[in-house]
């Protein structure tokens, strides 16, 4: 494919939607870390944050052009030095990562000349390594991937990457993971009686797990989740029980959506809302625009979600179709989880909006995404780097 069929081969309206929502997610990291309300220590710690932002979108830019310019089945031929990669990291950030001030290490913090310190989150990049890798295992092995052996491996595959990002106590990265992989197994042709007895079997452990949360001294469940985690499910679970400290992020959260209207308190005029910039940024863009904004930013995601699964639906071949299909669900899932989050409708936890929230790795592995799912769409000849035909 020359350049200038590739450049006419694009989908410009999926390109133009991604970059609208990062480049409305700068300007929203901007306002949530220096808005009148924004307390000064917000301003003074991360009042920067919207520079480092607008310079992983500019270099996450050209990741998703580049990718998106390579065949995507010549980067699936190396999943298993993917798969391998993808373990190496994520083992690494657990002995030489940063610290994140909890005690967790979840980053490779990298000096930049007149930025500071930059950190690099590898479970962000698993998200699309375990994409790449199930992708194309399971259509190498589409004709017996459905017996029991084979998917006690591949079940074995996506549990020592979930283990080891649930090390780093990361939470909404595992459950992220989790579904990508669910998603692409059931698209990759999961037979409907292996699905009837894996929900057979869910429903008792949910069930379980839904009772012992109940209990004041949990059974088993604190032995898997940190005590800030099981506080967080809890508060969900029975607000009016909880102490009044534990509810503030929520709170704040809620008057700010709930105060808005249609249009909202105008831009940098919203009731501040911890974590404005990141886990709760739906909140602020609501509080700022109201009805109509939310409506707006959900609508241009939810054009990204459908042409992710038009383009799986469109796949000349079954990896391209399953790589599509969990970029489809992992976009689905995150937003569906943020917006819960901000609307008190589940429990909080650190889940960003996609390509809105603040987050260099989120917008970097994004982006990568993105530019498989454009590959994808792409017209299928010879001439791309790497390209075979």
């Amino acid at each position: 494919m020359t350049w200038r069929e590739y450049f006419r081969s694009l989908d410009y309206v999926l390109i133009l939607a991604v970059l609208a929502l990062s480049a409305f997610g700068v300007v929203m990291i901007y306002s949530a870390t220096h808005a009148v309300n924004t307390p000064l220590f917000v301003t003074r710690r991360d009042g920067g944050l919207w520079i480092n932002q607008l310079m992983f979108l500019a270099t996450g830019t050209v990741m998703m052009l580049f990718v998106s310019r390579v065949d995507y089945r010549w980067i699936s031929k190396f999943y298993l030095y993917t798969y391998a990669l993808m373990i190496i990291l994520l083992v690494l950030v657990l002995i030489v990562g940063g610290d994140d001030g909890t005690g967790t290490a979840r980053w490779f913090r990298i000096d930049l000349p007149g930025i500071g310190s930059v950190g690099i989150q590898p479970s962000e990049f698993a998200k699309i390594f375990i994409m790449i890798f199930l992708a194309k295992l399971l259509d190498v092995k589409q004709e017996r991937f459905n017996f029991i052996g084979w998917l006690a491996v591949i079940g074995a595959a996506v549990a020592l990457p979930l283990f080891l990002v649930m090390q780093q106590n990361a939470l909404s990265a595992t459950l992220v993971i989790t579904v990508i992989s669910l998603v692409i197994i059931f698209v990759g042709g999961l037979y409907y009686r292996t699905i009837i007895i894996g929900v057979g079997a869910a429903v008792p452990i949910g069930l379980a797990i839904w009772f012992d949360l109940q209990r004041t001294a949990p059974l088993f469940m604190h032995r898997i989740l940190q005590p800030y985690q099981l506080l967080r499910i809890r508060t969900a679970l029975d607000p009016y029980a909880a102490h009044p400290d534990d509810l503030w992020q929520l709170e704040g959260s809620l008057y700010a959506i709930g105060t808005a209207g249609l249009t909202g308190h105008g831009f940098m005029q919203h009731p501040h809302v911890a974590l404005g910039h990141n886990d709760f940024i739906f909140s602020i863009i609501a509080a700022q625009f109201g009805f109509v904004g939310a409506a707006v930013l959900l609508g241009v995601l939810v054009v990204v979600i459908v042409k992710c699964i038009l383009i799986a639906l469109r796949a000349e071949d079954r990896t391209g179709r399953l790589i599509a299909a969990g970029t489809a669900g992992m976009l689905m899932f995150e937003t569906f989880v943020h917006v819960g989050v901000g609307t008190g409708l589940l429990p909080v936890t650190g889940m960003p909006l996609p390509f809105i929230s603040s987050g260099g790795s989120m917008i970097w592995g994004h982006m990568i995404a993105m530019g498989l799912v454009l590959n994808i769409a792409l017209p299928r000849k010879k001439g791309m780097f790497g390209g075979s035909g």
